[in-house]
């Protein structure tokens, strides 16, 4: 089948086999155009839309014309036609379309059908600008949409790129360059808003003779007053650098530069502790000195809670040191008098209470009525959830009484208070007259800004960086406290005396019971269920045990979360777990593990999902060996499907990444080996391990192409399989040297070992019978005895099935795949690939299921393989690409090669000589490692079809 490539965007174009190929006139041309875009047309519209000018019967014939000239160009395939009415294009016929793919935003310079014009054929010019129009839009929503992801994810360059495609499709459009401009100054990129008004500026006034709207010119002296006063990414300030709040701080810079007589007056700053609310406020202060406010501020302690206008007391002192420095110059003497007057207790004696604070409020509103008669004021309050209720009562009436054009505050509360808080300010939040913003933790690559601009000798060190980001998580406070311990002692991650303190202030208030279950969660890795946390505290009543929970949830030191239908709990941050842990006596924490590791075995028993943790906590309850049993059972099941292609199981697992848990990174657990090998135990038991632990390490070290490495262990683990008479481990080693015999093409090697087995096995394993047969039907293949070879499969898949049927589980299905992958090996050496693809297809529809196996990996391949020798080019690269992503993700090399060898030929297909050669190079890289001679010699082929690519016509790249 041809390789018909056609190009609608821009010149177009229409090549096939990599030959540019022309059109006899311009309307048979336009006709194969106008059916690439729509796909089935009726004949009354083409003749309607190309030859409108002539009638009917000349029409119909010109038409006829014009399909004859496509068929004769393509191939008579390429078009299919119903009765007299209906044309189209055959779906199968092997047209790439670049309309069709997704490639429009690397193409958005492009347009349709470029300087292609036919003359006095103005229905059809008509229709070409329609699709341009249609393009054009749908570009710019998907430009739109990508900017609002990229704006949320600080990609400040994705930003700038989806920008650029707007302003492209509207250059006048104001509204754009508003919205932009926001955008940009809400992620810190004030210089980019800036410039971006300038360049509507100037376009403006060149074009037009206008200038840009007085909203627009708002907008910009509110980002230039940020520039100039809120510290760039990187400041230092106390220290530490100033990261982040971009969004929030242009939040409060908006409601700062309104005098529009707007009541929203009022911003609350929600955060947890040690998140960084006084930073914030301290640059929001800054922000407003910026704009020639006068800056008023207050911190509420708590022990201040219980004394009525504390932080009022401490702002009225404030205004009066700028009256006595002549900063702020006003008749003030008289309230400030009264108010300290009444603060030194000089108050006139007999006034009741009430009286009394009626007027130290009269007092300060009229103080505060004279100043923003003079001065824009913005009044802080931070950790409001200490302020007492009077000082409430007396912010509401200020809020009330003020102008809000002349007086905007900003408070900041921890969030776990946030309830107390807004009930206070009831009033306003009912006005709707509350901005609410909630400042997060950092986010993992903030984090690594605020470190790298503090200890830029990390920059190459990210194991480094992300385990400071997986110790603070983001916390501002803590990182703070690493940064400074980080400079005086080199890396460490342990906690300063100040964090210390922290957590014990935070711990300090809550009573036994709760510390009790916190105690109970430290020893948990993750999240931990209600009945485990029922089984540590010898079941407690759960009600009064979900009442201690809510308290420390409202306390932000727990955090619920649900799972489906299940409900688990969990530390809020994973510092003040490890406090908690290490608070414990060495004796308590070793008995819960020894309890949950208990509980665990009886519960769940055999369970793959459970042996990591099962192997945690024995090892924190001192109890080596049960550790390391529990993780080699683990590595063994893992790495048969991370290292195998059609693996056997023995119990029904799920996918790998889902399940790995505690021990996520199975690789570190290899080092295992090690404490294993050396332990001098000489017990069955500990003979057992090094010779699962050799047989894990050889089999890891033949898929990654170690060969010699892997025979030894593998070789060392049969050695202690036959002085146990360990009979299936002995069978398990056979099987990696069959397996490394099959991966290196030695085909003597596999027959050796397939004998070898045969007289071991006993015909009451039938398990074992059956993977024996379909590896001594791979040798039988590769000798070209093919007849033997399907029968020798056939037996195997009767026997895998009648094993599912008894099982009821679907423990075989991997090896009855195989057996189908064989088959269609079979078929494709003898050059059917009708009978190829049916067994393969049939090997995938049974091997699917929740883990994803090497073995589906190589049909996928086959698949591809067989689709490119066909010339089916789309469906093979999908197979292709579908076999390296999987293989990718196990890290398994073998089979890996051979799909990038073909997808380098399958680029070569579509004119990617570039392409091609990076495919081509990882291919060859990994054979190196597996040395399967197929392999060499279909490289070999890859290598000579590019050199000789580059003798040849040039590829369009599209």
């Amino acid at each position: 089948m041809e390789n018909i490539k056609v190009r609608l965007l821009g010149n177009p174009e229409l090549r096939v086999n990599g030959t540019l190929l022309s059109f006899p006139y311009k309307k048979a041309e336009g006709f194969f155009y106008y059916l690439c875009v729509k796909k089935s047309v009726t004949r009354e519209e083409v003749i309607s839309l190309l030859w409108a000018d002539e009638d009917e019967s000349a029409g119909k014939k010109k038409l006829r014309d014009a399909v004859y000239q496509v068929r004769q160009l393509l191939g008579k395939e390429v078009l299919l036609t119903s009765g007299h009415t209906g044309i189209a294009l055959n779906p199968e016929g092997g047209l790439a379309i670049d309309l069709d793919r997704d490639e429009r935003r690397h193409s958005g310079e492009k347009i349709f059908l470029d300087h292609f014009y036919i003359k006095n054929c103005y229905e059809f010019e008509q229709w070409a600008e329609e699709v341009r129009n249609s393009i054009r839009h749908e570009m710019t929503a998907r430009a739109r949409k990508m900017l609002e992801e990229a704006a949320r994810s600080h990609d400040t360059e994705e930003m700038q790129h989806c920008g650029n495609l707007l302003i492209e499709d509207d250059p006048y459009n104001e509204a754009i360059y508003y919205e932009l401009m926001n955008l940009y100054a809400g992620n810190g990129s004030y210089h980019m808003a800036i410039r971006l008004y300038y360049d509507l500026e100037k376009r403006l006034k060149e074009d037009t003779g206008e200038e840009p709207a007085e909203k627009t010119k708002e907008l910009f002296h509110r980002i230039f007053g940020m520039k100039e006063h809120v510290p760039a990414a990187g400041t230092v300030i106390a220290d530490t650098p100033f990261i982040g709040r971009e969004q929030e701080l242009f939040t409060i810079s908006e409601m700062l530069n309104r005098e529009d007589g707007d009541k929203m007056n009022l911003a609350l700053a929600e955060a947890e502790e040690g998140v960084g609310k006084t930073a914030f406020l301290a640059c929001c202060r800054r922000l407003a000195k910026g704009m020639k406010m006068l800056t008023l501020g207050a911190v509420c302690y708590r022990q201040g809670a219980d004394f009525f206008l504390s932080p009022w007391n401490d702002i009225v002192r404030d205004i009066q040191q700028r009256v006595e420095e002549g900063t702020l110059t006003g008749d003030f003497s008289g309230e400030i008098g009264a108010l300290l007057r009444w603060d030194e207790g000089r108050e006139p004696g007999g006034e009741s209470g009430y009286l009394r604070y009626q007027s130290i409020e009269q007092n300060m509103l009229n103080l505060f009525r004279k100043i923003s008669g003079d001065f824009r004021i913005f009044l802080s309050f931070d950790e409001i959830q200490w302020m007492d209720p009077i000082s409430f009562r007396l912010l509401n009436r200020l809020l009330n009484a003020l102008s809000p054009d002349r007086c905007k505050v900003l408070c900041s509360y921890q969030t776990s208070f946030g309830s107390g808080v807004l009930h206070q300010l009831e009033m306003l939040v009912r006005e709707d007259r509350i901005h609410l913003i909630s400042l997060h933790p950092f986010r993992e690559s903030e984090t690594r800004r605020f470190v790298l601009q503090a200890l830029p000798e990390l920059c190459n060190h990210e194991d480094q960086l992300a385990q400071i980001y997986q110790m603070t998580e983001g916390n501002a406070f803590f990182l703070k406290e690493i940064i400074a311990l980080i400079r005086e002692k080199g890396f460490t991650l342990e906690k300063t005396p100040k964090i210390n303190l922290f957590i014990s202030s935070r711990l300090s208030g809550l009573g036994e019971k709760e510390m009790e279950i916190l105690g109970c969660m430290s020893v948990f890795p993750e999240k931990i269920s209600i009945e485990e946390l029922e089984f540590l505290l010898r079941k407690p009543d759960r009600l009064k045990l979900i009442r201690a929970l809510d308290q420390l949830q409202s306390a932000n030191l727990v955090q619920e979360v649900p799972v489906g239908w299940a409900v688990y709990y969990k530390f809020a941050h994973r510092i003040f777990q490890e406090y908690v842990y290490e608070h414990q006596s060495a004796g308590k924490r070793q008995l819960y593990h020894r309890m949950l590791s208990q509980y665990y075995e009886r519960e769940n028993g055999d369970r793959f999902a459970s042996l990591p943790i099962l192997a945690y906590h024995c090892m924190r309850a001192n109890e080596e060996v049960r550790a390391y049993r529990y993780q080699i059972r683990y590595l063994k099941e893992f790495y048969t499907i991370i290292n195998e292609n059609f693996p056997i199981l023995h119990r029904e697992v799920s996918d790998p990444e889902d399940s790995i848990g505690v021990m996520a990174e199975a690789e570190k657990m290899l080092g295992l080996a090690q404490n294993v090998i050396r332990l001098k135990d000489k017990s069955k038991e500990v003979a057992e391990m090094k010779m699962q632990m050799y047989y894990i390490l050889g089999r890891h070290d033949i898929a990654e192409g170690e060969y010699d490495r892997g025979i030894a262990n593998i070789e060392q683990s049969l050695k202690l399989a036959r002085e146990l008479n360990a009979h299936k481990d002995i069978l398990a080693c056979y099987r990696q040297h069959i397996f490394h015999g099959i991966q290196t093409g030695d085909v003597k090697l596999v027959e050796q070992y397939v004998s070898m087995a045969f007289e071991l096995i006993d015909r009451s394993e039938p398990d074992e019978y059956a993977t024996f047969l379909r590896l001594r039907a791979w040798h039988l293949i590769r000798r070209g005895d093919y007849a033997v070879a399907q029968e020798t499969l056939f037996r195997a898949v009767e026997l895998f099935s009648s094993l599912t049927a008894e099982s009821g589980k679907n423990l075989y299905k991997a090896g009855m795949a195989a057996c189908y992958a064989y088959l269609g090996d079979i078929y494709r050496f003898q050059e059917d690939p009708g009978e190829a693809l049916r067994y393969y297809h049939e090997g995938v529809r049974i091997g699917q299921g929740a883990v994803v196996t090497n073995g589906m990996a190589q049909l996928y391949a086959s698949i591809g393989q067989v689709k490119f020798h066909q010339g089916r080019y789309t469906e093979s690269g999908i197979y292709l690409d579908k076999a390296r992503e999987c293989l990718e993700k196990n890290s398994y090399r073998w089979g890996l090669e051979r799909a990038e060898a073909y997808l380098a030929l399958l680029r070569l297909e579509e004119g990617e000589p570039d392409e091609a050669r990076i495919h081509y190079e990882k291919g060859r890289a990994l054979s190196r490692k597996i040395r399967n001679p197929e392999t060499e010699a279909l490289l070999e082929a890859v290598e000579q079809r590019m050199n000789l690519s580059k003798h040849s016509d040039a590829e369009v790249d599209w």
